[in-house]
């Protein structure tokens, strides 16, 4: 059983990532910890995750509150944009934007005392080689942990990160993938780590070439036949339509994409995607458009560069037997008695 941090920003597949992890026989997930992103200010990601857990009757989970914002960040219109980009649509969606990253009711719990970061650095460093931290939105909270700590490098079992893109276009700018992109300065503190990492980028989550692996209105049809005694896929088949239908009309997508679920799969079950071998990746922080690539050294320079060769990236997915395991595992929740 792999044994998991999960650091996670509150955006819809963080949601469901949550549910995953929380519910699969093959993880233990010491906590959850929350940074600023793509949902919105860190008390809106807090209580996201703090509710969710709720629904899984999960309260034993931990749960901390981490960076409220970047280490450096960008310009404050450009870092809104990601998290109001739904007013965008609102002359073709209307009302229905209404359960798109809804404000979070007031939770019925508290997240745990403590920051975030000493709660990462705590955990790893009193199991040496046994935890593995997954992060799903802004790699702030991860870089403070390696700042603050640099022996985490030696006692971390495996770093799994959501972002980046190489062949797949940014969706932040046309170099640039958003968990990168929104604090380029600590996804380059992570990235050039002499740690053992697996890169899942936007090249095998939102291109058309790993459809399999995306959540269509059929699997939500799917998921309210079963679920009368299951409140998890009931919250999934009645407030993901409209995250279907907004990745299908503006990202051009045959459905939701998983990027965040997928990520978490890989924790426990590498065979889902095909990698490189292990690469050195860089991070751009100057000018606006490229800001936030990410760059893998392959082949050979004249310039000297790189770094330790500890990341491999992922190419492509079994997108198919990673639905159906995910269908499979939110399967198991019941209502309670």
């Amino acid at each position: 059983m792999e044994r998991i941090i999960l650091d996670v920003d509150s955006a819809g597949d963080d949601i469901l990532a949550v549910l995953f992890a929380a519910a699969n026989p093959n993880l233990r997930l010491e906590g959850v910890t929350t940074v600023t992103g793509a949902a919105g200010p860190i008390e809106q990601v807090t209580n996201v995750v703090l509710n969710t857990l709720r629904l899984a009757g999960r309260d034993d989970i931990p749960v901390h509150a981490g960076a409220w914002r970047p280490i450096v960040g960008n310009a404050k219109a450009d870092m809104e944009a990601p998290v109001h980009f739904e007013k965008r649509l609102v002359a073709r969606f209307g009302d229905r934007l209404k359960k798109f990253n809804p404000p979070a009711p007031k939770p019925s719990r508290q997240a745990n005392p403590g920051h975030a970061v000493d709660f990462i650095i705590e955990t790893v460093m009193a199991n040496p080689g046994e935890i593995t931290l997954v992060t799903t939105g802004p790699l702030t909270n991860a870089a403070m942990a390696l700042l603050q700590e640099p022996r985490l490098t030696e006692v971390l079992k495996r770093l799994l990160v959501l972002g980046g893109n190489f062949q797949t276009p940014g969706n932040i700018t046309p170099l640039s993938e958003y968990n990168i992109w929104a604090d380029p300065e600590a996804s380059r503190i992570v990235l050039n780590a002499d740690v053992d990492k697996i890169l899942v980028p936007l090249d095998i989550c939102e291109d058309n070439r790993v459809a399999a692996s995306m959540l269509t209105r059929d699997d939500l049809a799917d998921m309210q036949a079963g679920a009368k005694d299951n409140p998890v896929l009931e919250m999934i088949a009645n407030s993901f339509p409209i995250y279907i239908d907004i990745w299908r009309e503006f990202f051009d997508l045959v459905g939701f994409p998983m990027d965040d679920v997928i990520t978490v799969a890989l924790a426990f079950d590498p065979g889902l995607a095909t990698m490189t071998e292990p690469l050195f990746v860089d991070v751009v922080l100057d000018g606006r458009i490229a800001r936030g690539q990410t760059v893998a050294y392959r082949g050979r320079q004249l310039l000297p560069g790189g770094g330790p060769k500890t990341t491999r990236i992922c190419t492509d997915l079994d997108g198919r037997r990673f639905l159906n395991m995910f269908k499979q595992t939110v399967a198991q929740y019941e209502r309670p008695a």
